[in-house]
């Protein structure tokens, strides 16, 4: 079902996004070593990339977006994931806050993500201070882990409010938080990102100092969106986790597709016969496969579900938002656990860092690390379905109240 919608979908605005991403599977394979050594993806590939307008997929058709459905922007990410992790990483990133173009004030969604070449990077996490002055804030603040800082040039970072040196606090006494957005021209890059997995999505630290940034340049993910479409009416942290799956699911094909040229090829040491004449090989690939497979199709109709409900006029609660976090930490872990089976299976073939096997274990390793697709997702879930509280919990960040 996911995939009919996201197909009429791109039937209707006459593009084929995923099919574009996929024309471009072996080219980004060919430069997986160049990727790694230089813990970035190369410029001509990003170029190609926005060429196929995937960072526009989600923007406000007013902006020149696209605003495909969300099935289709995943469909994308595991696409591209599939090519290689650290590609399929940045495209989620950049293609994915698109969105914030639906969320922002009219006139700072203009001035960022009216310009077809932006790309934009950063983090949630309030590690700045933004203190009041008239028509905005003045920022400063430091922030890990900006994936596509090697080609973003729009950053957003979490900050507390200030006012006369002092945090703006709330209703409950707790400080306010805003989400400010700044130019690359004035953000210090800090080269802090030697992984050991999706290395080249640059993912450094990232600094501003007393930075001004309009008011219109800020948002807050409780806020209801500019945008009032169902798009914009999604939960967009939680939407987002659903992203963040689809790249160990992209990643773990790819291995699938590797362990099947090892398998074909390789005579183990003391055997007589290929690996692929072996009824654990046969066991292990079977098992890799729907565990994948399952994993994608549980993802897909999760997102699909809520997407058709919002269409309708459904306002997300908590358990919708709980729903796409759990799909998304099982789909991670689904096709984490895959790509060790299989790495497993193939033997010392595995282990060495040319391996494509061995590449595909540490880009999946590293993309589960994520707050979204934590193991954590799972505990919350069966709280929630045993009637115990869970607030606070990452399901809340963007929780509006609704029944």
């Amino acid at each position: 079902m996911a995939s009919q919608v996201g197909e009429a979908t791109r039937a209707r605005a006459g593009i084929d996004p995923v099919g574009a991403v996929r024309s471009l599977t072996e080219w980004i394979r060919a430069e997986c070593h160049d990727i790694d050594t230089t813990r970035r993806v190369p410029a001509a590939v990003v170029d190609a990339l926005r060429e196929a307008e995937v960072f526009r997929l989600l923007a406000p058709v007013e902006l020149g977006g696209r605003e495909v459905d969300p099935v289709t922007f995943l469909e994308v990410v595991e696409a591209t994931s599939h090519a290689d992790g650290s590609v399929g990483w940045c495209v989620l990133i950049g293609g994915c806050y698109a969105t914030f173009g639906g969320m922002l004030p009219p006139d700072g969604a203009r001035a960022i993500y009216g310009d077809p070449g932006t790309i934009s990077a950063g983090a949630f996490r309030p590690d700045g201070v933004a203190a009041e002055v008239e028509g905005g804030y003045r920022i400063s603040g430091r922030w890990p882990l900006a994936s596509g800082s090697s080609h973003a040039n729009w950053y957003v970072g979490g900050c507390v409010l200030v006012r006369d040196g002092e945090p703006v606090t709330g209703p409950t006494g707790a400080p306010l938080v805003r989400e400010l957005f700044f130019p690359g021209s004035v953000t210090e890059i800090i080269d802090t990102w030697d992984s050991t997995g999706l290395r080249g999505t640059a993912s450094h630290d990232y600094a501003v100092d007393d930075v001004f940034v309009p008011a219109s340049h800020t948002m807050w993910f409780q806020e209801p969106p500019a945008v009032d479409r169902p798009l914009y009416r999604m939960p967009p942290v939680a939407m987002f986790a659903t992203f963040i799956g689809a790249v160990p699911l992209g990643i773990a094909r790819h291995a699938i597709d590797e362990f099947v040229k090892v398998a074909t090829t390789k005579t183990p040491e003391l055997s007589p016969t290929v690996l692929a004449d072996k009824p654990v090989v046969h066991d292990r690939l079977g098992r890799a496969d729907v565990l994948v497979s399952a994993g994608r199709r549980h993802l897909t109709e999760t997102l699909d579900d809520l997407w058709t409900r919002v269409q309708e006029g459904h306002a997300p609660t908590m358990a919708d938002r709980g729903a796409l976090w759990q799909a998304a930490a099982h789909a991670a872990h689904s096709a984490l656990e895959a790509i060790g089976m299989l790495y497993t299976a193939a033997g010392a073939t595995g282990v060495y860092a040319t391996s494509p096997l061995d590449r595909c274990l540490r880009d999946a390793r590293t993309a589960v690390q994520h707050i979204c697709t934590q193991e954590q997702h799972f505990e919350l879930a069966g709280r929630h379905l045993l009637g115990r509280e869970i607030v606070p919990s990452p399901w809340a960040i963007d929780y509006r109240g609704e029944a």
